[in-house]
């Protein structure tokens, strides 16, 4: 019965996620997605480089980019 309630919540899940995709305006699920790109990448600095200042310049940078971007649109 859990199995089958976690299969059920997972559906739910990916419905509500497919249903704001739809209902997201383009320009905003492209700023959302470039700063998740942004994140990413981030993430990927600080683990190979440790260097905290040196990632979060390349996050604002980025950050930055995505909302003149958005502007754009």
């Amino acid at each position: 019965m859990t199995h089958r309630r976690s299969i059920i919540v997972a559906l739910g899940g990916l419905l509500l996620i497919l249903a704001l995709a739809i209902l997201m305006p383009p320009c905003a699920a492209s700023a959302s997605s470039c700063s998740a790109g942004c994140k990413t990448a981030y993430g990927s600095c600080y683990k190979s480089t440790q260097d905290r200042a040196k990632c979060q310049a390349q996050l604002q940078r980025c950050l930055e980019g995505c909302i003149r971007s958005k502007r754009g649109h």
